[in-house]
């Protein structure tokens, strides 16, 4: 691992950032890198880190015993290391285990200690499991049934419009629950109450900030000076250039992204993600280029 690159990024992304997701199936590599490596990463965040941030770490993985060795390990290195910062477990429960048995086996984990819990879901990552799988999002049903923990502090959200509303009339109860989108161009569309996982925010932190506080905000005073609007279309514009050419490949062409920025030293990704192809390297260069970045 190269820490001084992740010690980089962290700078660059935290300029713009309200908190850091690390280890993300769907955005990152998590499920590509090995129980050490991930271990490692999540012990470095946290020294680099040092609370400046809420810090969201992913826990999802193949099997449930290895959830509970990733939640245990990390925070066995938090209490130990005594870190003064806030850390929250990120999971996507529906690619590891079924709803039958989900708000049990979420009551039954032994490694909360005050650390909260956002759950993810998203249909396409389930997926690429090599099993049939009758559901591939959290039933709603269990979702209401798992709101009733007060460890479990919101929901990232990618899909329909129907079952996001569903969900949201499933823990009308709980009025701190949290909803954020998993689909950064649904929240420039329509935005959440609660604002969004933006996997661009890893290149364009700042850019990111502005468009969510302006969707979240939209009578702020601060909006009202002549010309906002059209800075932030052509601020949405951009970001959506961008989106459209890593959804493909999102880790990898993202790092390729950041490398020809000049904020990663390198490209590497782990062995099992599919590199982008050379089409995309151009075509990277070529945005780049466009908005003076390359």
């Amino acid at each position: 691992m190269d820490e001084a690159a992740l010690d980089r990024l962290i700078e660059h992304v935290g300029a713009g950032a309200d908190g850091l997701l690390f280890g993300d199936v769907f955005w990152g590599e998590g499920l590509v890198l090995g129980r050490d490596t991930r271990l490692a990463l999540y012990t470095t965040v946290l020294e680099i880190v040092q609370g400046r941030w809420p810090v969201f770490l992913t826990i999802t993985a193949d099997q449930g015993k290895e959830v509970l060795h990733l939640m245990a390990h990390t925070e066995d290195f938090s209490e130990r290391f005594d870190y003064p910062g806030r850390v929250y477990w990120f999971d996507y429960p529906i690619y590891y285990h079924s709803n039958r048995g989900l708000p049990q086996w979420y009551a039954s984990m032994p490694q909360y200690r005050g650390n909260g819990l956002l759950l993810a879901n998203h249909s396409g990552l389930v997926q690429k499991r090599k099993r049939n799988v009758k559901h591939k999002n959290i039933r709603t049903s269990v979702l209401k049934k798992i709101s009733e923990l007060e460890e479990i502090r919101g929901l990232v959200f990618s899909g329909s419009l129907k079952r996001s509303m569903n969900y949201h009339r499933a823990v009308r109860d709980r009025r701190d629950f949290r909803f954020y989108d998993g689909d950064e161009l649904s929240f420039i569309r329509r935005p959440s109450s609660d604002g969004v996982v933006a996997g661009g925010a890893n290149l364009f932190p700042k850019a990111w900030r502005d468009i969510v506080r302006s969707c979240l905000n939209p009578f702020d005073a601060g909006q009202e000076y002549r010309g906002h609007t059209s800075r932030m279309l052509q601020t949405a514009a951009m970001v959506q250039d961008f989106s459209g050419l890593y959804r493909d490949n999102k880790a990898a062409i993202m790092k390729r992204m950041l490398h020809v920025a000049g904020i990663l030293p390198h490209a590497g990704t782990g062995s099992a993600t599919v590199p982008p192809t050379a089409e995309q390297n151009r075509s990277v260069e070529c945005l780049l280029g466009k908005y003076g970045l390359a």
